[in-house]
C-alpha cells in the first residue's frame, strides 16, 4: 500500500522509496529466518546458514549505505538544488544502482566464495556468522568500508545540515524576509526534519 501510493516521480523521494523496498525485503526475506531461530533456538537446516548470512548482511548493510547516501542527497537537495537537478543521472540514479550492485556482490564474494573453513553453529544467531569474520584483514575491510565509514559519513552530513540550517535561520532573522526566502526556509526545515528522522531510525 505504501509503495503503491509513494510519489516515485519526485526525485527527492526516490531514495526513500528504495529504502522502503530494501527494508520491506528485510521483513519479507530475512525476518522469517530470525523468527524461526528465536522461536526454536536454532536453525533447522545447516544448508540455510550461508543464505541467511548473505541475506542478513546484504540487506542490512545496503540499508545503512542507502541511508548515508540519502543524507548526502538531502544535503545536495537543500543547498545545491540546481546542481543535483542538472546532474540527476550522475548524482542520483547511478550511485543508487551502484550501491544495489556493490553490496550483494561484496557479500557473495565474502560469504560464499571466500576461502576459509566454515563451521556453522545452528544455535547461534545467523549461524554465528561467516568464517571471514574470524580473519582480521577481510573483517577489518568489511567493517571499515561498509559500516564504520558509512556511519561516520551519515553523522557528519547530518551535523553539517543542522549547523547550516541554524546559520541560515540566523541570517534570515537579520535580513528582510521575502516570500521566496520564507519558502526556501520552510523547504529547508522540512527536508532537514525528514532526514533527521530517517537517520535516527
Amino acid at each position: 500500500f505504501i509503495l503503491y501510493h509513494f510519489k516515485w516521480n519526485q526525485i527527492v523521494n526516490q531514495i526513500f522509496g528504495v529504502l522502503l523496498v530494501v527494508n520491506g525485503l528485510i521483513i519479507l526475506v530475512e525476518l522469517p529466518f530470525t523468527l524461526q531461530y528465536l522461536y526454536h533456538g536454532q536453525l533447522y537446516n545447516e544448508r540455510l546458514c550461508p543464505y541467511w548470512i548473505l541475506v542478513n548482511y546484504t540487506l542490512f548493510i545496503l540499508s545503512i549505505i542507502l541511508t548515508a547516501w540519502a543524507s548526502i542527497e538531502r544535503y545536495l537537495f537543500i543547498y545545491h538544488d540546481l546542481f543535483i537537478t542538472r546532474q540527476r543521472i550522475l548524482l542520483h540514479y547511478i550511485p543508487i544502482i551502484l550501491f544495489c550492485i556493490y553490496t550483494p556482490s561484496f557479500y557473495v564474494g565474502l560469504v560464499i566464495f571466500y576461502p576459509c573453513e566454515q563451521a556453522y553453529n545452528l544455535y547461534g544467531y545467523i549461524c554465528s556468522g561467516p568464517c571471514y569474520l574470524f580473519e582480521s584483514v577481510p573483517c577489518l575491510i568489511d567493517w571499515c568500508t561498509n559500516v564504520g565509514s558509512v556511519l561516520l559519513i551519515t553523522c557528519i552530513i547530518n551535523i553539517v545540515i543542522i549547523v547550516r540550517t541554524i546559520e541560515q535561520r540566523h541570517r534570515m532573522k537579520r535580513s528582510i524576509i521575502t516570500v521566496g526566502n520564507r519558502k526556501q526556509w520552510h523547504r529547508t526545515i522540512r527536508l532537514s526534519v525528514q532526514l533527521f528522522s530517517i537517520s535516527t531510525l
